[in-house]
This record gives C-alpha cells, structure tokens and sequence, in this order.
C-alpha cells in the first residue's frame, strides 16, 4: 500500500496535535533515514516514527510503501496486549478499515511523545484509542 494515498489523513491528524502538515515525511526505510540523521532505530519494517529532536525539528516518519504484512503484524501485537486487559474483547476488532489502522498506528506513535505514556505499549494504546473515540472514529 502506499501511505501517500491517505496524505489527507495524516494531515487531519497532525493538525489535531498542533504539528505541520510540512513535518510528514515520507521515506522508502525508515531505519535508513534515522541512519542517516543519527537517530537509533533498528526495525526497518517500522511503518511510523515521530522523531522529535532532529536540525529540522520535529517530524513524522511515515514509510511510503507499508505491506499489509507489516500493518497486520502491529495490529496483531495490539491483541495480544488487548488480552493483558480484558480476554473477552478485542479493541483491535474496532479497527475495521485501513483508514483507522492507520490512525490507530500514528496515535500509538505520537502517544509515546506524551510525557504520562512515554514508552509504555498499553498506555500507548489506551491514549491512541481515547483520542480515536474524541475524534469519532467510532461513531455508528
């Protein structure tokens, strides 16, 4: 898939954090970039980075050409951390279209900018799913 195709709802979303529609980067690798800039990341399947301290300040790593593979691979390990919670409900059932993978994937992410989450999975999840709900995601 590429994620330029869905430019509008990256945009909607940075605007809903007070972040530049100029910040989304769209990369082939972002391990490789994050190389290049100095920054550590390892995982060069990773399909969103927000990198908050870099020269041009801060952006929003988006790999341009994200497999289904990869996007499932994350929303598999939300249901596996979704049964910490609760056994009986999969909040990862929620995630019904590519449109809200995708906004849960760049929630979770800038959730780990949040000083009260930082690099806790679950708060993560918890926050990026709060902010779905505000935003109506949800809505029937």
């Amino acid at each position: 898939m590429n994620t330029k195709d869905y430019f509008e709802l990256f945009r909607y979303l940075m605007e809903q954090y007070c972040l530049f529609q100029e910040d989304i980067v769209f990369v082939d690798d972002i391990a490789e970039w994050c190389r290049q800039n100095n920054i550590p990341e390892t995982d060069s399947n990773r399909p969103l980075k927000l990198v908050l301290k870099t020269p041009l300040g801060c952006k929003m790593l988006i790999k341009e050409t994200a497999s289904d593979e990869v996007i499932d691979e994350r929303i598999n390990a939300l249901r596996v951390r979704s049964q910490i919670k609760n056994v009986a409900f999969d909040r990862a059932d929620m995630l019904n279209s590519i449109q809200k993978k995708l906004a849960y994937l760049f929630l979770s992410e800038y959730a780990t900018s949040l000083p009260e989450v930082g690099n806790d999975e679950l708060l993560a999840d918890d926050w990026a799913f709060a902010e779905m709900e505000r935003l109506g995601y949800f809505k029937k």
